[in-house]
């Protein structure tokens, strides 16, 4: 009985490491990973996006739409990302995006930031996009507003297929007829990549996608990557960010993606 003091010390001592490791990983993520003394600067728990006064100006990558724009359905995008985690800030225009049965946001990114991998040239001047994330942001069949219809983002993740460089819907294997029973081609189904969360404030849409969980054919360059955005309705893109003014060469002002340094 003697000895149970000492015993009862190091469980102590014990859960105080714990609950110290704890307190610093952010949430979700793998247990053992980010490093316990990694500390998140923007949370999209939260209802606010005040903490992304937190991050210096200069590591933000953002764009706004030009007045003479070809689709105006969203407004703005801001990009951040450490480490670990890449941060998004897209404004939806709410007077486009009035169908709110279900509405589509899709990230295109090009993951090693290689012009010898990827596609999709459809929608950016730079066809390098080695995966697509694809999941709705709004979902209602009786909201009238954007907030009323927000959801959480949830996307499933999607492979280039076709040849390098090229143009086309080419997220997915096209020897095989795709149903619900293979995730419609992807290589993670909607609703089950981890480290991804988002929440809608003062009219933005805010993400957190943890960077290591998400697959990619080509792999991640640890310095920096390209991203896309667009939002859809009824399937067909409304909105595209990055955009430029719109020219007798380029009508739709299509332009290459952000590209985004990561702040280590």
């Amino acid at each position: 009985m003697k000895a149970n003091w000492k015993v009862a010390l190091m469980c102590i001592a014990t859960l105080a490491f714990v609950a110290c490791n704890e307190k610093n990983k952010p949430n979700p993520g793998p247990d053992d990973n980010p490093q316990p003394d990694y500390v998140q600067k923007i949370q999209v728990n939260d209802n606010s996006l005040a903490d992304w006064n937190d991050v210096p100006a200069d590591k933000i990558v953002s764009c706004k739409l030009t007045d003479d724009a070809a689709m105006l359905g969203l407004k703005s995008v801001k990009v951040y990302a450490d480490k670990y985690y890449i941060f998004i800030q897209a404004e939806p225009d709410p007077e486009v995006i009035t169908s709110l049965a279900w509405v589509p946001f899709h990230a295109y990114i090009n993951t090693d930031n290689s012009d010898a991998t990827g596609g999709y040239g459809d929608e950016f001047a730079d066809a390098n996009a080695d995966i697509c994330l694809e999941g709705a942001v709004f979902g209602s069949e009786t909201a009238t507003t954007l907030a009323e219809a927000a959801i959480s983002w949830a996307p499933g993740v999607f492979k280039w297929w076709g040849e390098v460089g090229a143009n086309g819907w080419s997220w997915t294997d096209p020897s095989v007829e795709h149903t619900a029973d293979d995730k419609w081609g992807a290589v993670i189904g909607e609703g089950e990549l981890q480290g991804t969360a988002s929440q809608f404030v003062n009219g933005i849409i805010e993400i957190q996608i943890m960077r290591e969980l998400v697959p990619s054919p080509a792999g991640w360059n640890e310095d920096e990557f390209g991203i896309g955005f667009d939002i859809q309705q009824s399937w067909s893109s409304v909105g595209v960010m990055p955009l430029v003014a719109p020219t007798d060469d380029n009508p739709y002002g299509y332009t290459k993606k952000l590209q985004v340094k990561i702040d280590k």
